[in-house]
């Protein structure tokens, strides 16, 4: 993975060497001398990571951390001060405003490319972290949805398949109310156990709700779709939950993507539409997206 670092420093030297040093490590870079313009630039783009001196005309370093603070949109961009300014108190006061770390210049070079490493993979297995349910490991919502989106995008451009599907517990509330939560949670880890078991890796499963999961399936017809979430529908209806007789079983929707829908939502609703169908026709079942032919 190629990462990009926003560097500021009013030292054309400084900026030159810091520049060649992280482009020799694959990290492409965008420099300048003043925090103004680096505030500028991060109106429009959001670099992996920022690399700034404390010593600046105008706006010094500090200023510039403190600016990117009060900004929700900035304040997680992991920060880097690399200063002369080394004594103790200058430190800490750089410390106190929560950057990752803080190099003193002079650095060895190698020494000060393993350190913006570190920060940066460890902000990328932060950023992994985030991307799933804490409960199941299934991928959230909001990951889901970028993730679709994608899909629904490349299926258009290139037209390729793409089908996705709603699963939802049937009668989870009353699970809840009978079991317990605890009893619960653990019917959700079971459960999305067999939906990740079942799909292929290019495949994604996502919590989109409470009880609800969403399975993207690219490059994927409607028939085949169909076989892969009945078979995971009838592998749920198999589960042995410990010391409790309790059945579970879902029940899904499926659609695909075609000439009409625009836009993620649309075929979200093809899906939900058809989940709804299952729901009232009796539960413990699959069911397809009905569609119509378009109009001219």
């Amino acid at each position: 993975m190629k990462y990009s670092a926003l560097v500021v420093d009013d030292d054309p030297t400084m900026l030159r060497l810091l520049e060649l040093y992280l482009s020799k490590n694959e990290i492409n870079v965008l420099s300048t001398t003043n925090a103004q313009q680096a505030l500028e630039y991060l109106n429009r783009e959001i670099p992996d990571i920022i690399v700034s001196d404390i010593l600046m005309p105008d706006m010094d370093g500090l200023e510039f951390r403190k600016t990117i603070l009060k900004n929700d949109r900035l304040r997680l961009i992991p920060f880097i001060f690399i200063t002369a300014r080394g004594m103790l108190e200058e430190r800490l006061e750089g410390y106190s405003l929560y950057v990752d770390d803080y190099i003193t210049k002079p650095f060895e070079p190698r020494e000060m490319l393993m350190r913006i490493n570190a920060v940066l993979k460890r902000y990328s297995f932060y950023q992994d972290i985030l991307k799933y349910d804490a409960l199941t490991m299934t991928l959230n919502r909001r990951t889901s949805e970028d993730l679709l989106n994608k899909e629904f995008l490349r299926s258009k451009r290139y037209d390729v398949p793409l089908t996705i599907a709603l699963l939802d517990i049937d009668h989870f509330k009353q699970c809840n109310d009978t079991y317990g939560h605890v009893f619960g949670d653990y019917v959700l880890v079971k459960v999305a156990d067999v939906f990740l078991s079942q799909i292929r890796e290019t495949d994604s499963v996502g919590r989109y709700g409470g009880e609800e999961f969403l399975v993207i399936l690219p490059d994927t017809d409607i028939d085949y779709a169909f076989t892969v979430i009945e078979r995971i529908r009838q592998q749920v209806e198999c589960l042995q939950l410990e010391q409790f007789d309790y059945t579970v079983t879902v029940s899904a929707g499926i659609a695909r993507c075609q000439s009409g829908l625009n836009h993620i939502r649309d075929l979200i609703h093809q899906a939900d539409t058809a989940l709804y169908k299952a729901k009232n026709t009796g539960r413990n079942k699959v069911e397809i997206a009905e569609y119509r032919a378009q109009t001219v």
